[in-house]
């Protein structure tokens, strides 16, 4: 076989430098040492071996590093002349991740890791280095092996030591002690928070930094009460180690915040984004942490009654929760043995037990990432406190006053006292078995589990003697069928109203029951309108229309108290029918008859039952009218009869409604103030669609108003209040929020996140949105450094519009085309950027654009000059003129906005100055060896005059200007004009004496007395 040849290899060892962590590195590097072993030549053969311990030492199993360091050391020991300054100091370095490797790997006696931290005391003195490393590596022996009155002495000796080249850099230096802390220390999530600060603001960095104190910080924030930042750190964190092999622990850190924090279902996520993990060789110590938090994630899993949930393990199969809790464990507890029979002590398996047993905090955190469903819990009786018949009497009168009282818990009442009859083995009358029948329907999510319970309560009520009763269990009947049948609803509502007048006149019902029956029939019906309404056309359904609890139309309260009584999520559309109805319409119908209603329970000011019905009537009405002044009267009248009646859920669902209409009318910051009325008022009522719904509305609103913070703040409760009842478009309604907010806020990482799953879950018919999402997601993903990634979110979303232009998105579309092809061209594809480029051009003329037009025109304008080279400068020149005689028209209109001028401004100053460097390149390019005349380059200089003059025209453009000025000074400077170049030097000062621009004078100041030191060296 030939011998390899030596050139190559160096090229071969020169491009892994570059490549990114990992196994395919790793053989390249392996494949280098055997190629250079062929050639003999021992310097190559030690650069060879010096950048595979590099490849090992960032790979999956960094023990791997220990053969060839040997290696290397033999070599370094035997003949060091073929050891460079750079080979010896690597070989140095890696001293510290022998003893790393050594102390993760329990197959290594105790007594060599000892020898090698000796051996790399020894040898750094004689090198002349401090005993800051050494120091810092017994800190982790010690914490290994839980001698922690060795860590204390050598945290001693860490301070006296003084830093050098071979001490850690200083982000790994400040995790490693904030790891020691938290984990050694009770009590210390504060310091250790205090050690990772400056990593996390970013003062210092590295390969796995700040990879590891982001996630390092999770549980110590959590501890600390400060969730927002504990998931910023979880969203932002996670994107950058996901599925990247070197960052187990990371990986870990993350599962286990997640399995803590009440975000299980996250936790299951990424253990099964990385269930090919433990089917990897990886290092002794980052199996375990897979396995600990496998463990505890099925541990957590079984807990809450999901032992046989499907969670992804090894051997590319799907485990139960409970078996891959056993195998886990097992394989763990294996590992554990290991490392004590080493060390001598159980130190080792304490800590993992530690790990795997964890107790959740208290208090879930939300990380706005979709939620499973929330299932409401079944009455749980005390099991150490034995249940009697008083107690049975007591929750029986407990529940007949919440009905009187008009409680939205009065369902809760009564389901206690079925948990309460059936401990006690106790046959309940039948009027409490109806009441308890009803309630179960409330709390049911499949509808004929719902329907079952209703024509139960319908059943038992009649049997108990209860017309009354069963009717208001009837009308509720009809709500939860008004979608499926609206048909037969509308019929049916037409009897329960007549049924009620029948019972009243037979004096067999009571008053309550009366309106409540007739109130809810007249529900039912309109909803039976709006099923007829949306039939066909892809619209709503009812029961996302209706604030029920599992869209049932039963309330998530008392059972003829709606407790929430249909408000409906934000971008729900309009439900008013068209206007031009006809007088005798039924829609015109049900409005006199809701009036009349209205008018009848208003002679009962002093009940409460009365002034919740009217609540609903006048909500009803409201829905009813075209006329916005009718229904904002509506409205603010349902308002003040909610608040007469103190019933939170009731004002809440007026303000949520309330405020659509201020909205509508352009008072966003009074249409918020409303929406925060309504959430004060619910409180902790269960009203879950009320709350999404207001929190939408008060995330739009902050919006609108550039408080991207509440905007983020509202929009995350409003996921939360989406999730937990199944609200799937409006919960992706409030991610597409959060991170368009986030992005406003340069928080791109963790917007990534929240905007791809709202992605997920939007239907084809939110196209603005969908192209927004993949808008942000574009320019997301670029500046975070994955411009590919960008670039297919951008042509993804121009595909979706193109297909649907009529939908009229001309504005994102123009936008999305100048940002697509900024990406491409990132990209080195200049063909396809520069016709993205053109049509960019031409969507911002379409839309009146002038601003979005000149940009692109002139980035249209350099792309073309790097395909075309010289060839493109006369084309270019046009461009540039004429992208300044559009904007000087668009400054000078009178009747332009201040806004749209002073943008013309800006541009106009900016395509001046671009237009000075366009033309400064074309007359260099013809100036041949001589190069450019002062007066040849007059017009260079007259253009970037313009450009500063219009800076200068108005408000200062500080940057553009300084900018300018300075590149003035620069050409004039060349050009051999030194007193020109000072002259406009000087002029800047006059126009920079104001103190907030020191910074700007400072500069300026340093190239005038460069320029006058290099006239005198002249």
């Amino acid at each position: 076989m030939a011998t390899p040849d030596p050139d190559a290899i160096w090229r071969l060892l020169n491009e892994a430098r570059f490549e990114e962590a990992g196994e395919a590195k790793v053989a390249a590097l392996e494949r280098a040492v055997e190629a250079a072993d062929a050639v003999g030549d021992p310097e190559l053969v030690n650069y060879a071996l010096n950048g595979l311990v590099d490849a090992y030492e960032f790979s999956r199993d960094s023990t791997r590093l220990l053969v060839p360091f040997a290696r290397l050391l033999r070599s370094f020991d035997t003949r060091p002349e073929h050891f460079d300054a750079y080979l010896t100091r690597s070989l140095y370095w890696t001293f510290k991740w022998i003893v790393d490797s050594m102390i993760e790997q329990p197959d290594v006696p105790l007594e060599s890791i000892e020898h090698w931290l000796e051996e790399m005391r020894r040898r750094y003195a004689e090198a002349g280095y401090s005993m800051h490393a050494p120091a810092a590596y017994e800190m982790q022996l010690a914490f290994h092996t839980g001698d922690y009155d060795r860590v204390a002495r050598a945290i001693e000796a860490l301070g006296e030591a003084e830093e050098d080249e071979m001490s850690d850099c200083t982000a790994c230096q400040y995790t490693t002690l904030a790891t020691i802390v938290f984990y050694a220390e009770e009590d210390s999530a504060d310091a250790a928070m205090e050690m990772l600060e400056p990593v996390l603001a970013g003062e210092y960095s590295c390969a796995h930094e700040p990879h590891y104190a982001l996630a390092l910080s999770l549980l110590p924030l959590v501890e600390l009460g400060r969730a927002g930042e504990a998931r910023a750190n979880h969203l932002r964190g996670y994107q950058m180690c996901r599925g990247k092999e070197d960052m187990v622990p990371m990986i870990a850190l993350h599962i286990e915040f997640c399995a803590l924090t009440g975000n299980e279902h996250r936790a299951v996520e990424i253990l099964a984004d990385h269930a090919r993990f433990f089917d990897l060789d990886l290092g002794v110590r980052e199996r375990q942490r897979l396995l600990e938090v496998a463990v505890l994630t099925c541990r957590r899993l079984q807990v809450l009654g999901f032992a046989d949930s499907v969670v992804p393990g090894p051997g590319g199969r799907e485990w139960t929760a409970a078996s891959l809790h056993d195998w886990a464990d097992a394989e763990r507890i294996a590992i554990c043995a290991r490392f004590d029979a080493r060390n001598g002590n159980d130190h080792h398996s304490r800590m993992s037990a530690c790990v795997v047993e964890s107790t959740p905090y208290d208090a879930p955190v939300h990380l706005g990432l979709k939620e499973p469903r929330a299932t409401e819990p079944a009455v749980v009786l005390p099991r150490d406190e034995p249940v009697a018949g008083p107690d049975l009497d007591a929750a029986i009168d407990a529940a007949y006053a919440a009905y009187d009282a008009c409680s939205p818990d009065t369902w809760k009442a009564w389901l206690k006292v079925g948990a309460l009859a059936d401990a006690l083995g106790i046959e309940l009358i039948a009027e409490h078995r109806a009441e308890i029948a009803h309630a179960e329907s409330a709390r049911a999510d499949d509808p004929e589990a719902v329907e079952e319970g209703l024509r139960r309560a319908i059943a038992l009520f009649g049997t108990a003697g209860q017309p009354g009763r069963a009717l208001v269990a009837e009308a509720f009947l009809l709500i939860h069928r008004a979608e499926s049948e609206p048909a037969q609803v509308r019929a049916g509502a037409a009897q329960v109203a007549a049924a009620a007048l029948r019972l009243a006149d037979e004096r067999r019902i009571d008053d309550r029951s009366l309106h409540t029956s007739q109130v809810l029939a007249m529900r039912a019906e309109y909803l039976a309108m709006q099923a007829d309404r949306f039939a066909g056309d892809g619209g709503l359904a009812v029961a996302d229309l209706d604030d029920s609890a599992g869209g049932t139309g039963l309330p998530a309260g008392d059972a003829d108290d709606p407790a929430s009584g249909g408000a409906r999520p934000a971008g729900a559309g309009p439900l008013a029918p068209d206007a031009g109805r006809p007088a005798a319409d039924p829609v015109a119908d049900l409005d006199a008859r809701a009036e009349a209603l209205d008018a009848e329970l208003a002679e009962y000011p002093d009940r409460r039952y009365a002034l919740i019905r009217r609540c609903d009537l006048l909500d009803l009405r409201a829905r009813l009218t075209d006329d916005t002044d009718a229904k904002t009267w509506l409205l603010t009248a349902e308002l003040e009869v909610a608040r007469a009646a103190e019933a939170g859920w009731a004002v809440a669902r007026a303000c949520a409604d309330l405020a659509d209409q201020v909205g509508l009318a352009g008072d966003f910051n009074e249409a918020y103030a409303i929406t925060r009325e309504g959430l004060t008022a619910l409180g902790d009522e269960p009203s879950r669609t009320i709350a999404a719904k207001l929190h939408l509305q008060a995330a739009e609103f902050r919006m609108r108003e550039g408080d991207h913070d509440g905007t983020y703040e509202h929009a995350l409760a409003a996921s939360v209040h989406c999730d937990a009842v199944g609200m799937t478009v409006p919960g992706a309604v409030a991610r597409h929020l959060m991170g368009a907010a986030l992005v406003e806020l340069e928080r791109r990482a963790e917007a990534v996140p929240i905007l791809e799953q709202a992605l997920e879950d939007l239907p084809d018919s939110e196209l603005w949105r969908v192209c927004n999402i993949r808008f942000n997601l574009a320019e997301a993903y670029d500046k975070l450094d994955d411009t590919r990634r960008g670039v297919e979110h951008g042509l993804a979303a121009l595909a979706l519009m193109e297909t649907r232009r009529e939908l009229g998105h001309a504005p994102l579309y123009a936008d999305t085309l100048f940002l697509t092809g900024e990406l491409l061209e990132k990209l080195g594809e200049h063909e396809h950027a520069l016709e993205v480029y053109t049509r960019a051009a031409e969507a911002a003329e379409e839309v009146g654009d002038l601003t979005s037009w000149a940009r692109v025109s002139r980035a249209r304008v350099w792309l073309l000059r790097t395909i075309s080279g010289d060839a493109a400068f006369g084309e270019g020149l046009q461009s540039m003129a004429h992208i300044a005689a559009g904007l000087i028209a668009q400054r000078s209109e009178p009747e332009a906005p201040e806004a749209v001028r002073e943008s013309a401004r800006f541009e106009l100053g900016e395509t001046y100055r671009q237009h000075a460097q366009l033309t400064f390149q074309f007359l260099e390019s013809q100036a041949g060896p001589a190069g450019l005349r002062r007066d040849e380059a007059e017009p260079v200089l007259d253009l970037q005059r313009r450009a500063l003059a219009v800076f200068r025209d108005g408000p200062l453009l500080l940057e553009r200007a300084s900018l300018t000025a300075h590149q003035t000074m620069w050409l004039l400077s060349e050009l051999g004009d030194t007193a020109g170049a000072i002259e406009v030097g000087e002029e800047a000062l006059s126009w920079l004496a104001a103190p907030e621009h020191t910074e700007a004078r400072e500069g300026f100041e340093q190239h005038l007395a460069d320029l006058r030191q290099g006239a005198k060296g002249a």
